[in-house]
């Protein structure tokens, strides 16, 4: 028979997962908008009249196998940590906790095997051993994953911005607007510091 403190853990712990795997609808949308947007500006960062940005910025290039198929570009810093940019979404990783994948149009943090995005995966369709988190550890580990691309992102928008100023943003985001796209925030900075402290507020 189950103990009634064994059964009152259980049901706490199961408030406290919900409490991510439910996060506000409006602040999940939010974050998948502009992830979108994001994405999307790191493309055109690539090809800039400038240069390569991400490379500039400290990327390491790797060339697809794949005919057609655009380049994976990675970031390593903080001895443990890497961020991979595919056009689907981006890659995390932490060799202390291990890695998630963002999808470009569903902000969920989906474990990956390894802390390392090996094997690269191409395409969409090779992302098939990923599973959402199980349990409140699971999901707090994954959102600190979240808040550290979060970081980056808002670094790299200060980045961009004082090195090339506001006008190469802002004419990115006109030509983002006339394909039909929402924007978001023309401000990056403003509004991942945004989306970030409305996360860490509803998962506490």
């Amino acid at each position: 028979m189950t103990s009634v403190a064994v059964a009152s853990n259980v049901f706490v712990n199961q408030l406290e997962t919900n409490r991510y795997d439910r996060l506000d609808r409006r602040t999940l949308e939010r974050a998948k908008t502009l992830m979108h947007q994001q994405l999307y500006v790191l493309g055109r960062d690539i090809e800039s009249s400038h240069g390569n940005l991400l490379m500039m910025y400290g990327a390491k290039r790797v060339a697809s196998p794949l005919p057609g198929i655009p380049s994976l570009y990675i970031f390593r810093f903080r001895r443990r940590t890497s961020i991979a940019f595919r056009g689907f979404g981006v890659f995390v990783g932490d060799e202390r906790t291990g890695g998630i994948f963002v999808h470009r149009y569903l902000f969920e943090p989906r474990w990956m095997p390894s802390c390392r995005f090996e094997p690269i995966a191409w395409l969409p369709k090779e992302l098939t051993r990923t599973r959402r988190p199980r349990g409140v550890d699971d999901w707090k580990l994954a959102y600190n994953l979240i808040f550290q691309l979060i970081d980056w992102f808002v670094e790299y928008e200060q980045w961009v911005r004082e090195t090339f100023g506001r006008r190469l943003r802002t004419g990115q985001l006109v030509r983002f607007r006339l394909l039909k796209n929402a924007i978001l925030n023309w401000d990056m900075v403003v509004g991942w510091s945004s989306i970030k402290a409305e996360l860490q507020g509803e998962s506490k």
